[in-house]
């Protein structure tokens, strides 16, 4: 039996999902997921064999009750399942609630980014040198393997906890390439640009750095538009009320979430401003559906951008840089064959197919 663990239904049913139904599926594993009872919970039901609700309040730091809840699920699991773990914070939580006794099944852990513990934030600072001892003692004893979605992040995590277990580098969480509608490049509309950003509403996503670059553009053929839910258990988020001043205050159409598979093609040039993710889902998708994309120059990316490839990337998620690349969008020549070279790119590195066989071979070397 394996278990994908997560402090959000979101994390599982936005890039989860489709891995766990080919589990299943293909190599006839049984996957539950243990996650708490939120907007998508019930949507994840035809994805996993079982649902165990965990009782977690987001809104908190660190939720004992939480901790306490989790631990009295974990305490089914047998020797020989094993514990999937998505994001270090939800990797935290399960440390807390198998502290005090013996795990008898493997876990598996997967670094999806820092996150806002490894943040610039001050309190993240202090926060990340208050646990540092715990995770270097606990890490070593109960993760059997670590996984991550770049080298960075891999060299940054595992000095900090002096971890000398098994890891693996598994780019992205899989794309499901049938749920994406392309964007037919030859009927580009460079009268009217249509910009997007879209992610969760997290001030480390770069929102703000998104609304000074809609600010600078006074000619009303470039069209900005942003789409995100807030996340109100992450100290980060944005609230309802912030981001609509914020939008409106900056000329942009706030779309509230959508559905990327199929409404990304709608829009010209996908913007990525993110500061510290493992390997941003989006950037992916907007190359593999034809939109041209900048993003701010992330570790995980750097392997996937080159010169001939369908967008750019930004160092230190410059202005000036982002500006000028939005306005020689319309000068670039080949821009259907850049496309597709990218969509070819996406396909074969980074599909559901790919990624799972990928966690199949971790998890038979457990």
């Amino acid at each position: 039996m394996i278990y994908f663990l997560a402090h959000s239904d979101w994390i599982l049913y936005n890039s989860r999902k489709e891995i766990s139904d080919n589990l299943i599926r293909q190599y006839g594993y049984k996957v539950n997921a243990i996650t708490p009872d939120g907007e998508f919970k019930n949507r994840l039901d035809k994805y996993f064999s079982q649902i165990h609700l965990w009782e977690v309040d987001r809104f908190k730091l660190i939720d004992l009750r939480g901790i306490k809840n989790l631990r009295s699920i974990l305490k089914n699991l047998n020797e020989d399942d094993v514990l999937h773990i998505f994001t270090l914070k939800s990797g935290l939580y399960a440390l807390f609630a198998t502290t005090f006794y013996k795990k008898k099944f493997k876990i598996v852990l997967s670094i999806t980014g820092l996150g806002y513990l490894f943040s610039r934030n001050f309190i993240s600072k202090i926060i990340r040198n208050i646990l540092r001892f715990y995770m270097r003692f606990f890490f070593k004893k109960k993760i059997d393997i670590l996984i991550f979605q770049n080298e960075m992040d891999k060299k940054v995590l595992t000095k900090y906890v002096k971890y000398r277990n098994k890891s693996y580098l598994i780019r992205g969480s899989g794309l499901k390439l049938s749920n994406f509608s392309l964007k037919n490049i030859n009927e580009q509309n460079l009268e009217e640009i249509k910009i997007i950003m879209c992610c969760r509403l997290l001030k480390d996503k770069g929102i703000n750095e998104y609304l000074q670059l809609a600010k600078s553009f006074k000619d009303k053929k470039y069209k900005f538009f942003l789409a995100g839910s807030v996340d109100l258990g992450n100290p980060a988020s944005y609230s309802n009320d912030e981001i609509m001043f914020l939008t409106k205050e900056s000329n942009i159409e706030y779309l509230g979430w959508i559905n990327s598979g199929n409404e990304l093609k709608n829009y010209d040039i996908s913007i990525c401003m993110s500061y510290h993710e493992g390997l941003p889902r989006i950037v992916l998708e907007s190359l593999y559906i034809g939109l041209y994309t900048i993003s701010n120059s992330l570790h995980g990316l750097t392997p996937i951008f080159d010169k001939n490839d369908n967008g750019k990337l930004i160092d230190n998620n410059n202005q000036d840089d982002f500006i000028k690349a939005i306005k020689d969008f319309s000068k670039i020549e080949n821009l259907d064959e850049n496309a597709l070279r990218s969509r070819k790119k996406i396909s074969e590195n980074f599909s559901t197919e790919k990624i799972l066989s990928d966690f199949v071979e971790v998890y038979q070397n457990l």
